[in-house]
């Protein structure tokens, strides 16, 4: 089951659709010079590595005020690949200067001594004519967990997907995905997935006590068909997880046998109903819809379900079927349509069901006509490649209800159909379907470049606070004005308190204070990672009064007790302004030593 919250989904849902499209966009030249170089050596056992595959890639950054999605062969940065040599050593040349993460791919191997960073990836940042040496990537082979899951009669149960457990000494216990081990592990998902034999090995693991499960909330959220018609069992027939066995894994050892049988399984429903027009009762045909089950621990589209998405038909009826027990919410959205616009004029505020042990019939959706806002998108003071990122850029928006209760009853709803527009050749755009409230806008580039939005008006009049909206006006005349964010903040963190720079993970977001645009843009500004070197740099902003706020962190080991509570060094902030075009420079000093709770 996909996790998550009200205030993920509108990023998450242009996601998952941006990356399921091709996008033939020709990458922009890349004119820095290419002086520096990265070189190491990748060794197993204490032996050298042939033909180990090491990827030196551009480190993603964390983004600006808009969003910025830059799919293969967008330009969004380019893989430089090499193998190492008899002795293990690689190098790789001809790199401008940035951020980058090189990886060695041998996920069957892990970390050979504990390690702050027990994944297999090492982040780097290059000067111009850097040579940075002795990147190196001592590794021993993992432990290997391997067995088979079964139905209550033996028989095995194909695809379905393992869970796996760390489990400390004292007893806590922690899933493997929310370690850094996890990304290694990541290489090969399949391996947490049964076969046509019901067979499961699960490899690149290191020493240490493990559970393992199957069935019920186990979905890993890697694969679906998680077996969530099965009630969750652990290793070797336990139904509660104090009675599992643990499984002790050596460095370098297999553990086999390591059966799960998974009992009767639950049954499963099935609920039908009509999508109808809220004014006249007459059906709308082929509306498209998300079904979402509520409660628990959170909200989730559940991957299992053979109609988690279902349409309606020509008379408006739908039938979505191979439900479990719970409660579920089911609301008008289409996925495809956020990227091309093609949504419809509708919107609704869903229509909540439960299933106890029976089908059930007669869920009623009714769609109304939402507000519709149109008008143009311009270009100011941008050079003609910004201007021709103009039609790869969507325009979205979200509406806010203006009454307390109204945000309560309807955040599901809202949060799962998102209102998109492209922008045509002729710069227009059209969003349609709008539910009352305050309507932000936001923009997301196709081409990894973003733009930003500068200001909104109509009129002349700026509408920095929103559009309101009340019901299915038509709101034409709306001009989104884009600029392209010119100014830079460059820094350098300093540590004092003892503590080693590479010990922590240090992020700076830098918030709009005065100046920088449109309200309804979003949160203006954008963030960077503290390289191991003390250095950041936020780029593509617009002028104006930014406050930087300094997080820090502890960069977790991988071998430590999971469960540890810490407190975090209290927040830094600092003020900083920015003029067009120009880079500003700040320091920012913190002491790791003071170990404060972090500011509640």
């Amino acid at each position: 089951m996909v996790r998550f919250t009200r205030s993920r989904i509108f990023l998450s849902i242009t996601l998952i659709a941006v990356f399921t499209i091709a996008n033939a966009q020709t990458p922009q030249r890349d004119t820095r010079p290419r002086t520096a170089s990265i070189s190491g050596r990748v060794t197993i056992a204490g032996k050298a590595a042939l033909n180990a595959k090491v990827v030196v890639k551009d480190r993603p950054a964390l983004g600006n005020q808009d969003f910025s999605i830059a799919p293969s062969g967008s330009g969004g940065g380019e893989d430089h690949v090499v193998l190492t040599d008899a002795e293990g050593r690689y190098r790789v040349t001809n790199l401008p200067e940035g951020k980058y993460e090189a990886h060695v791919s041998l996920g069957g191997c892990v970390r050979e001594k504990s390690s702050l960073n027990g994944s297999l990836v090492e982040s780097i940042t290059l000067d111009e004519g850097e040579s940075l040496e002795n990147v190196d990537f001592a590794l021993v082979r993992g432990g290997v967990i391997t067995g088979r899951v079964t139905d209550a009669d033996g028989r095995p149960l194909i695809a379905r997907v393992v869970s796996l457990q760390v489990v400390n000494e004292g007893g806590r216990k922690q899933d493997v995905r929310n370690l850094q081990d996890f990304q290694n592990l990541m290489t090969t998902s399949d391996m947490f997935q049964t076969d046509d034999r019901g067979v499961y090995r699960i490899f690149g693991l290191r020493a240490g006590r493990y559970l393992v499960s199957a069935g019920g909330d186990s979905d890993m959220g890697l694969v679906s068909g998680a077996g969530g018609d099965y009630l969750r069992a652990w290793h070797p027939d336990a139904a509660d997880e104090n009675q599992a066995k643990v499984i002790v894994v050596a460095a370098g050892g297999e553990v086999t046998g390591v059966d799960i049988r998974l009992g009767v399984a639950k049954g499963t429903y099935e609920a039908s109903g009509r999508v109808i027009d809220d004014e006249t009762g007459m059906p709308i045909a082929g509306a498209s819809m998300v079904c979402a089950k509520v409660g628990g621990s959170g909200v989730g589209i559940d991957s299992d379900l053979s109609g988690a998405m279902p349409k309606a038909d020509e008379q408006g009826n739908f039938r979505i079927s191979g439900l479990t027990p719970g409660q579920y919410q089911l609301s008008l959205g289409d996925f495809a349509a956020i990227l091309t616009g093609a949504g419809g004029s509708y919107y609704s505020d869903g229509a909540k069901f439960e299933i106890q042990s029976a089908d059930v019939a007669g869920v009623e959706i009714r769609a109304k006509r939402g507000a519709t806002i149109s008008g143009v998108a311009v270009i100011e003071d941008a050079d003609q490649s910004a201007k021709s990122g103009l039609s790869q850029t969507i325009i979205m928006a979200h509406s806010t209800p203006t009454s307390p209760n109204e945000a309560d009853e309807n955040a599901l709803a809202s949060a799962m159909a998102p209102v998109s527009s492209r922008i045509g050749g002729d710069g227009g755009f059209s969003l349609k379907g709008l539910r009352p409230g305050k309507v932000m806008i936001q923009a997301l580039s196709m081409t990894g470049r973003a733009l930003n939005i500068t200001r909104i008006e109509r009129g002349g009049v700026e509408m920095s606070e929103g559009i309101v909206v009340t019901g299915r006006e038509e709101i034409s005349g709306v001009r989104i004005v884009f600029g392209k964010g010119s100014c830079v903040i460059r820094g350098q963190v300093n540590v004092t308190g003892g503590a080693a720079l590479k010990d922590w993970r240090g992020v700076v977001t830098a918030s709009i204070e005065k100046g920088g645009g449109a309200a309804s843009s979003g949160d203006s500004g954008g963030s960077a990672e503290v390289d191991e070197k003390g250095r950041f740099v936020i780029e593509g902003l617009l002028p104006g009064e930014y406050q930087l706020r300094l997080t820090a962190m502890p960069r977790g080991d991988t071998n430590s007790p999971p469960g540890v509570d810490v407190n975090l060094p209290k927040p830094i902030t600092q003020k900083v302004v920015v003029t067009k075009g120009q880079e500003a420079r700040v320091t920012i000093t913190v002491d790791l030593s003071k170990k404060n709770q972090e500011e509640k």
